[in-house]
């Protein structure tokens, strides 16, 4: 169980406003603002952490990105001198402050090498300064295993904290595979399909659709054909195995499709809401287009 009172969401405003403002804060110490059970899923940790993190939006205003990890949120206010950053895991939410430029230097070092500080960002050109430093590398996961976890983090990430950053939006890609380019795989979450929220479809036109292959489709995880020959599934949120149920299906489709490995799937279309810049250095696969220069 999480419980989030009054006192907790002054208290997390409180600190955010001392520690993005007061000349004598202690960096790069995580401070604890909330706190999860070991059996909190998603949803509930979701809701427990809203009024926390409204408060603090309240408190010193919109934060300049958003984003999340695997297993917390990732969301950074920014000054000229300082970013404060509210992250943390399955167990608790963080809040530390960083000197900028080390920081972000830091964070370029770390993607560059492969290390993931971030799995996706969303920059809906929030106030605050922009330091300068982004990452506009990308790389493929090192074998499908690696490729499902991923998809599954990032999947799992948006349903923990798009409802939270970015109330109402949907965030979804397209993936191509270099050897059956054209057919298009949709994956999405979109908050507002109640107990459908993970959502994935497929062109299968040039197949017909007889009871053979829809024995077929069905046995990768495909749920239903729609009349235009997209095959469909769709999970719910509140299943805590839906995002990866999800993420194997896509990669058992790209598998059987004659797809011998990450490097040959490409993600393009990705937008939240279609509305900012979104980032995705966790999906697992390439991306199109890449993240741009910006020095």
């Amino acid at each position: 169980m999480t419980h989030t009172t009054g006192t907790i969401r002054r208290d997390a405003a409180d600190l955010a406003e001392s520690l993005l403002t007061h000349d004598d804060v202690e960096l790069d110490r995580p401070f604890t603002i909330l706190t999860h059970g070991e059996t909190s899923g998603l949803v509930e940790r979701r809701e427990a952490l809203r009024p926390v993190y409204e408060a603090i939006v309240a408190r010193i205003g919109r934060p300049k990105l958003l984003g999340g990890t695997a297993h917390g949120p990732s969301v950074r206010w920014s000054t000229s001198e300082r970013i404060l950053l509210l992250s943390g895991d399955h167990s608790e939410a963080t809040l530390s402050v960083h000197q900028a430029e080390s920081f972000v230097r830091a964070e370029f070092s770390a993607l560059d090498s492969g290390r993931l500080p971030y799995t996706w960002q969303l920059d809906r050109h929030g106030p605050g300064e922009d330091h300068g430093w982004t990452f506009n590398g990308h790389a493929a996961a090192n074998g499908w295993a690696s490729c499902e976890e991923r998809l599954a983090g990032i999947l799992a990430s948006w349903a923990e904290h798009m409802p939270i950053q970015a109330p109402g939006d949907w965030a979804s890609f397209k993936l191509w595979a270099s050897r059956d380019w054209g057919r298009t795989l949709l994956v999405a979450y979109e908050p507002f399909e109640k107990d459908r929220e993970f959502h994935a479809a497929v062109q299968d036109r040039d197949h017909e659709q007889t009871p053979e292959r829809a024995a077929e489709m069905r046995a990768r995880g495909w749920q239903y054909v729609d009349e235009h020959r997209w095959w469909r599934t769709t999970l719910p949120e509140t299943d805590p195995m839906a995002a990866a149920a999800l993420a194997r299906l896509i990669v058992t489709d790209l598998r059987a499709r004659g797809t011998v490995c990450p490097d040959e799937v490409t993600a393009w279309d990705i937008s939240a809401g279609d509305a900012g810049d979104l980032w995705v250095p966790g999906i697992g696969v390439d991306v199109h287009p890449r993240r741009g220069e910006h020095f």
